[in-house]
């Protein structure tokens, strides 16, 4: 009996102990759940950033290789824009000096056009030429009338000379005639000259002797035919000796 009462509350000593150490486990277990699943509310929160943060940088990154890309051809527009550009400053440069040298031309030919406006009717303009020809006609031949009585007025002076005067006087003969020395006769000191009557040569007409510019000698005429003469060299201004191709000059 005392053994059934000791059993039994050895029982209900266990159990109050046991009842007693239930509490302070069960704040422990609820404490620990709740951390739990505050841990858990954090992580997967965290979770759900990291992956929304990982998107948004693939979006980005999407966005910045394309804007990359765009950037790329812009630029590969713009040079190409800029050649372009270049090519239509050149030809617009090209075209305002072709356009500036029309524009002269075109003035120029206005100016002509001016003046061919401003002529006679085209059939005054022929009796124009054909008076000017006739003009010119006439002018000639006083001219060689001129050159005719030039050349007689200087023969008959030459005769007056020799006749009544003292044959010192000087012999005239065309300005600027100039010859050639054909060929030379050193033994009796005489030239042939290739000009002539045909040129103005006169008998007894002085000329100089010339070589390169060096004056050379001096030569009288002694004969004259129409395109040829012979003309003595004169010892007195004789500086060297004659060759064929010395030029004589009055």
């Amino acid at each position: 009996m005392l053994l059934r009462i000791c059993l039994i509350l050895t029982i209900v000593a266990g159990l109050a102990t046991a009842y007693l150490g239930f509490f302070p486990v069960k704040d422990i277990i609820t404490t620990t759940r709740e951390a739990r699943d505050d841990f858990h509310t954090k992580l997967t929160a965290e979770t759900d950033l990291q992956q929304k943060t990982a998107t948004t940088l693939k979006k980005t990154k999407s966005e910045l290789d394309s804007t990359t890309a765009k950037l790329t051809t812009t630029q590969g527009e713009l040079e190409t824009a800029t050649t372009k550009n270049t090519e239509l400053e050149k030809q617009n440069t090209d075209l305002t000096d072709k356009l500036t040298k029309t524009t002269a031309r075109a003035d120029t030919a206005e100016q002509t056009l001016e003046k061919w406006r401003q002529l006679p009717p085209p059939e005054q303009i022929a009796g124009i030429i054909s008076d000017l020809a006739q003009t010119k006609r006439e002018r000639d031949a006083i001219v060689s009338e001129n050159k005719i009585l030039v050349a007689s007025r200087d023969d008959y002076k030459v005769k007056w000379e020799r006749i009544f005067g003292n044959g010192e006087a000087p012999v005239l003969m065309p300005e600027g005639l100039k010859g050639v020395v054909m060929a030379v006769d050193p033994k009796y000191d005489f030239v042939v000259l290739n000009i002539g009557d045909d040129q103005g040569v006169k008998e007894r007409g002085e000329m100089m002797l010339d070589r390169k510019g060096k004056l050379i000698g001096k030569v009288r005429i002694t004969t004259v035919d129409k395109d040829r003469s012979v003309a003595t060299i004169l010892s007195e201004w004789k500086r060297g000796e004659v060759r064929e191709g010395d030029q004589v000059i009055y």
